[in-house]
């Protein structure tokens, strides 16, 4: 009973600190996230259009925790995303949640979310979570059906919580082999322990740019025969304790 009840505090927490005026007011968000960029700069490295960059990230942040919404309240941002459908819950138990929610009319995307207990300090579970190098050592690699990860690595490393990592998975025949491309973006709102990844693949290499996106198309490998999925997503922590955390 004590489990269930910290579980449904710890979820109002996050919903509340998701809905802050700090997240959910435009300009500010946009200031966070440009004065994160420019600490976490690296030395000598060409940084592009900071201005246009942090404006881009910050809409980006703030469609990705509307997504992360499940207080059944419209979230106060200033920056919209396509209207969202209700969600479905699927497992609901004193330590985990998994909930489901058909994509906007016209997309193709439809969402997965699971949240519950990670034991683990923040730092911790953020390492683990998105550092693409790490995933063949503690995702699942099944032989029967086949679903395993083939592929797993760093490309390139944009800036300090900002990188290009490749994934490539091997699921079960007739499908062949697919993989990701994969722009990285953590953002830390430390007053209230809270960390942001978001995770979204590179669509259209075209039309990278240094001024408007930060980074450029060099040392990223063309698809080739692999077939490349399109996946936006991504994960919050927020510290519970020293030694546990919150995931969504």
């Amino acid at each position: 009973m004590e489990t269930r009840k910290e579980i449904l505090e710890l979820r109002e927490r996050l919903d509340k600190t998701l809905a802050c005026s700090d997240l959910a007011d435009e300009g500010s968000l946009r200031s966070l996230v440009k004065n994160q960029i420019l600490e976490s700069s690296l030395p000598g490295s060409d940084q592009g259009n900071i201005d246009l960059i942090a404006e881009a990230r910050a809409k980006e942040v703030s469609n990705f925790l509307e997504m992360l919404d499940t207080s059944g309240n419209e979230r106060p941002s200033d920056i919209r995303g396509p209207q969202q459908k209700e969600w479905k819950v699927k497992q609901d138990t004193d330590q985990l949640r998994v909930m489901y929610r058909e994509g906007p009319d016209g997309t193709p995307f439809h969402t997965l979310l699971a949240e519950g207990f990670a034991d683990g300090p923040i730092d911790v579970c953020t390492c683990v979570s998105w550092e693409s190098g790490l995933y063949r050592k503690w995702f699942p690699q099944y032989n029967l059906p086949t679903f395993k990860i083939a592929q797993s690595g760093c490309l390139k490393k944009i800036r300090i919580g900002e990188e290009i990592s490749l994934i490539r998975v091997k699921v079960p025949w007739p499908v062949s082999e697919r993989e990701a491309l994969l722009h990285y973006f953590q953002f830390e709102y430390l007053k209230e322990d809270l960390v942001i990844v978001i995770m979204k693949t590179i669509s259209n290499l075209d039309n990278l740019s240094m001024q408007t996106h930060g980074f450029t198309i060099d040392g990223i490998p063309e698809a080739g025969d692999t077939i490349r999925m399109d996946v936006v997503g991504g994960f919050v922590l927020q510290r519970i304790t020293k030694e546990r955390s919150f995931f969504r």
